[in-house]
């Protein structure tokens, strides 16, 4: 994923998909919490809550996809 004898791009990519995932699981917890936050009338609570659930859960995608890569790099399978 992050090898570099593929070129810079390549490698790129891989960085900005860890971004993506990051920001996507973050957002959809901060979405989840609105619609739960807005249908039980519970304030930001339910929001910050998803939005911290959705941070923990990106991270640990973030971290699970790098050590595959990791993996990968030094010539195993990836799974």
């Amino acid at each position: 994923m992050f090898d570099r004898d593929r070129g810079p791009i390549r490698a790129l990519a891989g960085l900005g998909g860890l971004a993506f995932v990051l920001g996507v699981l973050t957002v959809s917890g901060w979405l989840l919490g609105q619609y739960l936050d807005r249908k039980l009338g519970t304030g930001p609570w339910l929001s910050l809550l998803g939005s911290l659930l959705g941070m923990a859960a990106g991270f640990f995608e973030v971290i699970t996809i790098v050590k595959r890569a990791e993996r990968e790099d030094a010539g195993g399978e990836g799974k």
